[in-house]
C-alpha cells in the first residue's frame, strides 16, 4: 500500500503530467496537420499543373492544325482558343476534319 505522502505527490504531479501530455499532443497534432496540408497542397498543385499542361498542349495542336488548313489565323482565333476549356478544344479538334470554314470549326460547342 502506498503512503499518504506518495499519494499526495502523485496527486499533485498528475495534473502537470496531464497538462504536458495534452500540450505535446496538440503540438504533434498541429505538426501532423500542417504536414498533411502541405502534401495535399502539393498533390492538388501537381494535378492542376498537369491539367493546365494538357490544355495548353491541346490549344497548341489545334492552332497548328488550323494554320495548316486555313493559313494565317486572325487574332480573334488565338484569343478564342486561349479562353476555351479542354472539352471545347477537343470538340474543335474533331470538327477540323470536316468543317468547311474556320468559323464553322470554332462555332460554339454543341
Amino acid at each position: 500500500m502506498m503512503s499518504q505522502f506518495a499519494q499526495d505527490i502523485i496527486a499533485k504531479g498528475k495534473p502537470e503530467w496531464e497538462r504536458k501530455g495534452r500540450q505535446e499532443g496538440r503540438q504533434e497534432g498541429r505538426q501532423e496537420g500542417r504536414q498533411e496540408g502541405r502534401q495535399e497542397g502539393r498533390q492538388e498543385g501537381r494535378q492542376e499543373g498537369r491539367q493546365e499542361g494538357r490544355q495548353e498542349g491541346e490549344a497548341t495542336i489545334l492552332t497548328r492544325q488550323l494554320q495548316r488548313r486555313f493559313g494565317e489565323l486572325p487574332v480573334w482565333v488565338n484569343e478564342k482558343i486561349a479562353k476555351a476549356d479542354s472539352h471545347t478544344l477537343e470538340e474543335w479538334s474533331l470538327r477540323i476534319l470536316e468543317a468547311p470554314t474556320l468559323e464553322s470549326v470554332l462555332a460554339n460547342p454543341s
